[in-house]
């Protein structure tokens, strides 16, 4: 009988051992990079069910591509200055839509939501919104009073599950499933910590670690050099760390021109576009990094 037990108190201990705690320290210090797909298709996948030690196939599942996401220091994004007290956002370029940022304040307490849409369709929180607790660990809950432009609520978060994830992007072990009780999913790495999947009850988003991305610590790096600056017809680039990709966007985060970045001194065409304050976003090895300029 004492041995029996002595298994099962393991057992136990084992299947304890195996559950992933969500920590403000799993987050990379320097950012990641991602491209974002949405659902298109869920085949014959069933939705990731509750519990420990699950196996969430998803496999069959049709994704199509639908931009990028960087996960970044606020330093590093355009619109920081608004948002003092913001240390992180999400960074996402949405094919066929444009630009936008959701602005971030991660302490040990939690991630709370300070705005998002930024730009173009902003949404300000008075009252954060918090979608994770620290720690947090299975069977763990927390509930949450937000008040925003034109939206309010209280929300119960739950760590509900936690297991492998499997989708045609790859699989994943140590995966963390956390809902509330308004509709909203996240299925979390758990280290380092980001979102894998995000199901808001309008569309669900998967979101793939970019291959060429690192986990390292970008925060001293420093931003591309642009010159001259104000810019008449010609702004010139130094700083691109290797083959990327360069955009230029305006202060209502429309993109109006793209094109590839080269490592070494590169010339932009800045003819046609109207003078004002714009915005030069460069994507290389070294991750999301911005520069203003003015155009004259």
């Amino acid at each position: 009988m004492r041995y029996t037990f002595t298994l099962l108190s393991l057992g136990c201990a084992l299947a304890l051992a195996a559950q992933p705690t969500l920590l403000q320290s799993n987050i990379a210090t320097g950012g990641l990079a991602f491209d974002m797909y949405v659902l298109s298709d869920p085949g014959d996948a069933e939705y990731p069910s509750d519990g420990i030690n699950q196996t969430w196939d998803l496999s069959s599942m049709i994704l199509t591509e639908s931009g990028t996401l960087d996960f970044v220091p606020a330093s590093a994004t355009p619109y920081a200055a608004s948002y003092p007290t913001a240390n992180w956002a999400w960074a996402q370029t949405v094919t066929g839509v444009g630009f936008d940022v959701v602005y971030l304040d991660i302490t040990s307490a939690g991630i709370d939501v300070l705005a998002r849409g930024v730009p173009s369709m902003v949404v300000n929180y008075s009252d954060p919104s918090r979608i994770l607790e620290f720690p947090m660990d299975y069977g763990d809950s927390f509930q949450d009073a937000y008040t925003g432009t034109n939206v309010n609520g209280n929300a119960t978060w739950t760590y509900s599950g936690h297991g492998t994830l499997i989708t045609p992007l790859g699989t994943t072990t140590d995966v963390a499933k956390v809902v509330s009780d308004e509709g909203d999913m996240l299925l979390w790495n758990a280290d380092p910590l980001y979102p894998l999947v995000i199901d808001n009850g309008e569309y669900i988003l998967f979101y793939g670690l970019d291959p060429s991305s690192s986990v390292q610590d970008l925060s001293n790096e420093a931003a591309p050099t642009v010159y001259p600056n104000p810019a008449e017809g010609t702004l010139w680039v130094e700083g691109a760390a290797g083959t990327g990709s360069w955009s230029i966007m305006d202060t209502q985060g429309r993109q109006l021109r793209t094109g590839r970045s080269t490592p070494g001194v590169q010339a932009l065409d800045v003819n046609g576009i109207a003078a004002g304050s714009y915005v030069l976003v460069l994507r290389d090895a070294l991750g999301h990094r911005t520069v203003r300029f003015t155009k004259q």
